[in-house]
């Protein structure tokens, strides 16, 4: 074996690999992160000190993130999203603050078993033991520099040469700093788009330079086709608990309605609008390295206490949505015998509704944007929910182009971007998005 390849794992003793995974755990990609770190830590100890040679993903969902031992992982893939996001801090790890360690850690594609390996240093060794050689050997000066510049004092136009000279220097000097700001605030605007803008740095800030994790939780659509099946809400404690997969053995239905309701049931779906939102979210966070993409049926009561969270979706499909009703003055429902979603206003202004709902207008939506505290008082929670998947839409674009916080913006001008409630409504034309209206809207001062 050469010195540049790696030594095996078995050259490295557990202490080693162990004390690696807590410096990986202490450091400023997994402090973030109760769930991952408690996730590598498991992974760690199951491979280190208990000898486990492989380690199966249902295993991992008991002990981890609280799943019952006989989970279906086709319908559940909470393991295997949180392992890849896993291994990507992991590797972020090593480029940035574990980038000089002497051993390197990876858990390989198809497995969930930590590997270890020394990094080569002999090549860097001895560079710098040629550099020390080098620095060490004597160096001789010729004798034509050691002699006066001038045999005589510079004539006056010498010294306006050489002031001529000196100002072009420092005005070229000044050119090519002015080049290279230019150029460093145009990358750093390519790498963090939500800075491009003060009003986009001020509200998107309480999401990507908070020290919580950002959740940003799609909704599932087979749950709304369920519904519409059974032309019945499904709440969100029966979400948690797996209930509505029971419903199935209802009285009264047919074989066929059976059978479409478990395809339903046994499949993941979501919608398009939904994820040119969420897109659209994490393509302004950039480098940030805080937003993670969830589906509503892998989230868990945990994530919300913890992180702050971006709920995308109508009621009817994102039961999340449900937890922040009391928190607001406007919310929706979903009616699944008319498949109609309803917008209600509890605190009527002057000249507005108390609710707003569409009568078959097929190329129109309502949707709400909310930004309010979280559960937790220390996160912060984000709604954005349609009447249909196209609402959704419309309601993401008003946001993350600029224009919805702008709007908001003027409306409260002075002081910290406050919480805000706005209620859209939104034209289409064959699945495209035209135009976003406010019809209401709630300043909630912070």
């Amino acid at each position: 074996m050469s010195k540049s390849e790696p030594q095996i794992a078995a050259e490295i003793s557990a202490a080693e690999r162990w004390e690696l995974i807590e410096r990986i755990l202490g450091s400023r990609e997994f402090r973030r992160s109760t769930r991952l770190r408690e996730l590598l830590h498991y992974l760690g100890d199951q491979s280190i000190h208990r000898g486990a040679t492989s380690i199966r993903e249902q295993e991992i969902g008991e002990a981890v993130f609280g799943r019952i031992s006989d989970y279906d992982t086709s319908l559940d893939n909470i393991v295997r999203v949180n392992v890849t996001e896993l291994r990507k801090r992991i590797g972020l790890f090593f480029e940035n603050e574990g980038g000089s360690e002497a051993l390197h850690m990876e858990i390989p594609r198809g497995t969930y078993i930590p590997v270890f390996t020394r990094a080569p240093m002999a090549e860097a060794e001895e560079a710098a033991e040629e550099i020390s050689a080098a620095s060490a050997l004597p160096v001789e000066i010729p004798a034509e520099l050691t002699e006066p510049l001038f045999a005589a004092p510079p004539s006056p136009t010498r010294y306006r040469l050489v002031a001529i000279t000196s100002l072009s220097v420092a005005i070229v000097s000044l050119m090519v700093a002015i080049f290279f700001w230019r150029e460093y605030a145009d990358l750093r605007r390519l790498a963090y788009p939500w800075q491009s803008e003060p009003t986009m740095r001020e509200f998107w800030g309480n999401f990507f330079q908070n020290t919580a994790e950002v959740d940003v939780v799609t909704a599932d659509t087979s749950l709304g086709l369920a519904e519409d099946i059974l032309q019945r809400s499904i709440s969100l404690d029966d979400y948690l608990d797996y209930k509505y997969k029971d419903l199935t053995s209802l009285p009264g239905l047919s074989a066929e309605t059976r059978q479409s309701l478990a395809q339903v049931l046994n499949r993941n779906l979501g919608s398009v609008g939904d994820f040119k939102v969420a897109a659209s979210i994490i393509a302004l966070e950039g480098r940030t390295h805080a937003a993670h993409l969830a589906n509503a049926r892998a989230f868990t009561p945990d994530n919300v206490k913890t992180n702050n969270v971006i709920l995308i979706g109508g009621p009817g499909s994102n039961p999340w949505t449900s937890l922040y009703r009391d928190r607001l003055d406007f919310y929706s429902t979903f009616d699944p015998v008319t498949h109609r979603a309803t917008f209600f206003n509890n605190t009527p202004q002057s000249g507005e509704p108390a609710k707003w709902e569409l009568s078959g207008e097929n190329d129109r939506g309502y949707s709400i944007v909310a930004f309010i505290p979280n559960l937790n008082p220390q996160h912060y929670a984000l709604v954005i929910a349609g009447s249909d998947s196209l609402a959704t839409q419309a309601a993401g674009e008003w946001l993350t182009s600029g224009e919805g916080l702008a709007w908001i913006r003027r409306k409260s001008p002075h002081g910290t971007f406050p919480y805000f409630e706005v209620l859209l409504a939104s034209s289409h034309l064959e699945g495209t998005p035209l135009q976003c209206e406010v019809r209401a809207w709630r300043i909630h001062p912070r």
